[in-house]
């Protein structure tokens, strides 16, 4: 079992072993408590951004956690 402390900072690979990115932040869903995105980046640095570059920066940095497939010393995604 990983703690969500544990996650901030481990690198991300895909299943061709590329790099993603660093694990820098969550976002949990509040009625359930359930992790729903692994982020790129601070959640922060979205607010102030017009709609598209908003949008264009969660799908650039917000990886739904469905798509984990294992968290050790990294994490491989789908």
């Amino acid at each position: 079992m990983n703690r969500v402390s544990d996650i901030y900072g481990r690198r991300i690979y895909n299943q061709n072993s590329e790099f993603v990115g660093t694990a820098k932040d969550l976002l949990i869903e509040p009625e359930t408590g359930n992790i729903k995105y692994l982020l790129k980046a601070e959640a922060e640095s979205i607010f102030g951004r017009d709609a598209k570059e908003a949008k264009n920066f969660a799908r650039e940095n917000f990886i739904p956690f469905t798509k984990i497939i294992a968290i050790s010393d990294i994490i491989i995604i789908k």
